[in-house]
């Protein structure tokens, strides 16, 4: 009878345990979420009829890492609400990712690429580049060739959307260096005007968030990555060209 006694009291010690674990999991991945640092997760919308679809896609900045409520306050969710119930905006922004398809984090082998893609957008805002100016993976060729593919891939999609190039934002130092390994002046000097010159010979439209936010270090979080406040500048600045493009047709 003690034994039984012991044994269903060390089955309850075990559920109670498994419990409080999962519990904490469950916290911890929410605190997560909700700060932006679960990059491989993507909620997506169902656009509805007639909705204009707008996809999202880029790096960490699309993504909104280590933005406080994230679902809300990363660009792509703060472009949704400002531009409007005839859109369905989706993010497709994922953390290090690069345009080089040779790079540490290729967006072109992702899933989410292909998703981005079968999602057949109406309008797309294009923003990688940044993770492209780490050491071991800047190639200026190779950025070119690689960039200029990923872009047409969406130009030539059967509905043949229309497409926007953003230039990304410039870096800062932290505590005297930038960090993730990213380099500035490979930003400032290189890929922003590659992606210029990109968007004149596509004949698309740029926005460029480097010049946006030149000077502005206390729009962003650790250097790299824009806080609410900058993803909101970046979702107004977004709205109020789609929206003037949208008044010429």
């Amino acid at each position: 009878m003690k034994k039984n006694k012991k044994k269903t009291k060390t089955i309850v010690i075990c559920i109670a345990i498994a419990i409080a674990v999962l519990l904490a999991n469950g916290i911890t991945i929410a605190i997560l979420y909700n700060n932006g640092l679960l990059g491989f997760y993507h909620p997506q919308q169902q656009a509805k009829s007639g909705q204009v679809k707008i996809a999202c896609v880029g790096d960490s900045i699309t993504y909104g890492y280590g933005i406080s409520s994230w679902s809300e306050n990363n660009y792509p969710a703060q472009l949704q609400r400002a531009i409007g119930e005839g859109f369905c905006v989706n993010n497709f922004g994922y953390s290090g990712r690069t345009a080089q398809s040779m790079g540490d984090r290729a967006y072109v082998k992702e899933k989410l690429y292909e998703q981005s893609l079968a999602f057949e957008p109406d309008i797309v805002i294009f923003m990688l580049g940044s993770n492209d100016s780490k050491p071991y993976n800047w190639d200026r060729d190779n950025f070119v060739k690689d960039y200029k593919a990923l872009v047409e891939s969406y130009m030539n999609l059967p509905n043949k959307p229309q497409v926007y190039l953003m230039a990304p934002p410039p870096v800062f130092e932290v505590n005297g260096k930038v960090k993730y390994d990213i380099q500035k002046d490979i930003i400032a000097e290189e890929i922003v005007p590659i992606i210029k010159q990109i968007a004149k010979e596509e004949g698309l439209a740029c926005i460029d968030l480097y010049k946006i936010f030149e000077g502005k270090e206390a729009l962003f979080s650790d250097g790299c990555h824009p806080t609410e406040t900058g993803a909101k500048i970046i979702a107004a600045t977004v709205q109020s060209r789609l929206s003037e493009d949208l008044a010429k047709e």
